[in-house]
């Protein structure tokens, strides 16, 4: 279950908590403050900020990311699929030196992204050792050389093949969900509103996809479902979710 609309969501309520939330008032002061100059330099505060922030929201999807290049794995080996999810994508080893490689060596908005996309990551990481009922390779590579690297809270754990799937049934819900908070933001801001329909269509289209597979999930085996729902999720809904993130860049930058 990766449920990557769920850490969307996470990754918005924790910017706006940080950043003391945002009011259509406080975007629009924000803009005025561009418009006399004051923010129009890339490597300014405020927008060494937003692009944190927008780095932060996106970073807590990425993660999952790893489930692409593993979807031709899935239709012959589900199992084997999942152990190798939740490896390099999730592991401190590689998220922690590239934010701060990026961190020493970019410039501008590119510093503040890769403080952002690296805090994002590791946040995605943390909060899935409590949830999903899976093991995380926090030390990614190290398990190799005999160093403990996967944390797993749910050993001999079993969520029995209905619970297990409509676990990721909810990753569809967890879409809709996140799509709705965005498309909630950007109609208070009045930020990304040419984008406000397709954006509709998607949460439509997965509050769909989330009754079909509701019901799959009491129907079909553990293995038959995870090959059905991972199908769809890794080459349509994901891909749709990172590119609607960049797409709202801007309703994600006006919470500063």
């Amino acid at each position: 279950m990766a449920q990557s609309g769920f850490h969307g969501i996470l990754g918005l309520a924790v910017a706006r908590a940080v950043s003391g939330g945002s009011s259509k008032a406080g975007s629009s002061a924000s803009d005025s403050a561009s418009e006399r100059g004051e923010t129009s330099k890339s490597g300014s505060k405020p927008e060494l900020k937003k692009a944190t922030i927008f780095g932060f929201v996106l970073g807590n999807i990425l993660p999952d990311a790893d489930l692409l290049p593993l979807a031709i794995t899935f239709l012959f080996d589900s199992r084997l699929a999942m152990r190798m999810h939740r490896t390099a994508t999730h592991s401190l080893v590689v998220i922690v030196p590239l934010m701060l490689l990026g961190w020493l060596f970019l410039r501008g908005r590119g510093k503040g992204m890769a403080l952002g996309l690296g805090v994002g990551a590791i946040t995605h990481s943390v909060l899935d050792i409590f949830l999903w009922f899976s093991p995380v390779d926090l030390l990614w590579p190290l398990g190799s050389w005999g160093i403990p690297s996967v944390v797993n809270l749910w050993a001999g754990v079993e969520t029995g093949r209905v619970a297990g799937n409509f676990l990721g049934a909810l990753d569809y819900l967890a879409f809709a969900l996140y799509f709705g908070f965005l498309a909630k933001m950007a109609r208070a801001r009045e930020t990304n509103v040419d984008f406000l329909p397709k954006l509709r269509v998607f949460t439509v289209l997965n509050l769909a996809f989330f009754a079909v597979y509701a019901a799959l999930s009491f129907a079909l085996s553990k293995a038959l479902f995870e090959i059905a729902h991972y199908a769809m999720f890794v080459l349509v809904f994901f891909p749709i979710a990172v590119y609607t993130t960049v797409k709202m860049r801007s309703t994600i930058e006006a919470i500063v």
